[in-house]
């Protein structure tokens, strides 16, 4: 079956270090997708507020999984959007900032928030990763839908961190679930509303299925969604557990390959065809 729908994820996989991609090389191709029926979805933890400044050119034609499957849109159509139980957020920001103050990003509807004891050497990182993004006097007072609660890991130890969280309650009765989403962020997310769960609501309503989808990506918060579809696909510069899942792992994030990807797609006449393709960018 031909691929109908492309997931791609952003940081590590379809943008560069320099948080940038080949946007003449990208708009070339995308309306050779348009042209063949094939979607094109951004799949991050991002928010879609950030996203959608990525593609500000077509940012209403393309679809998106944002908050890692928590927030899902198909154009400016709201698909979906997955929140905490308001009392299950309150007890988790209560505690989380209790140490972690100066490193909790609450993710809402609305935009992102973080309390007025974040360090200002931290906030030209935040405000590179998070577009719609508010300060405020108190977390616990933000009238929001809360859909993920992220750690900025920049003021600890990553190990320590990551070993301290995994001893909540909360985590440990499975409330939530922890995940990197890399470049030192550790999202706290709701448990099976993950990447893939997102892209679920976007295949349906498209009419897409899982052997007519292909995935790209390179961390933790991606595991769900290459296993998910037929052409899963790893960066080279993918974390090793995400390689261990995948169909294929292609080139670097530094050398365009996703876009070397999109052009294996758009010249394949069969799955067969593609599947050559892709084993040969490895």
């Amino acid at each position: 079956m031909p691929v109908r729908l492309i997931a791609v994820d952003m940081d590590g996989t379809f943008l560069n270090g320099e948080k940038q991609y080949n946007k003449q090389r990208f708009s070339k191709q995308f309306s050779q997708l348009k042209q063949q029926g094939i979607h094109f979805v951004a799949a991050s933890g991002n928010q879609l507020y950030t996203l959608k400044n990525y593609f500000s050119e077509i940012q209403d034609e393309i679809g998106y999984v944002s908050e890692n499957g928590a927030f899902v849109v198909d154009g400016t159509t709201e698909i979906n959007f997955a929140h905490f139980d308001p009392q299950v957020a309150k007890v988790m920001l209560a505690d989380l900032m209790v140490d972690y103050a100066e490193g909790v990003i609450l993710c809402g509807k609305e935009g992102a928030y973080v309390d007025e004891q974040t360090p200002a050497e931290n906030m030209p990182k935040l405000n590179k990763y998070f577009k719609r993004l508010f300060c405020v006097e108190d977390l616990l007072q933000v009238d929001d839908l809360v859909c993920k609660i992220t750690i900025n890991t920049s003021n600890y130890d990553f190990d320590e961190l990551t070993h301290a969280l995994n001893q909540k309650s909360y985590i440990k009765n499975n409330q939530v679930k922890m995940v990197s989403s890399g470049f030192g962020f550790i999202d706290l997310i709701i448990p099976n509303q993950h990447k893939a769960f997102g892209l679920s609501f976007l295949q349906q309503r498209w009419n897409v299925t899982a052997e007519e989808t292909l995935v790209i990506g390179d961390n933790n918060n991606d595991i769900e969604m290459v296993k998910m579809a037929k052409f899963g696909i790893a960066m080279d510069n993918a974390i090793p557990e995400l390689k261990q899942v995948a169909d294929y792992v292609v080139g670097h994030n530094e050398k365009e390959a996703v876009l070397d990807v999109l052009d294996a797609v758009l010249n394949s006449e069969s799955d067969a065809q593609l599947s050559t393709k892709l084993a040969g960018l490895c």
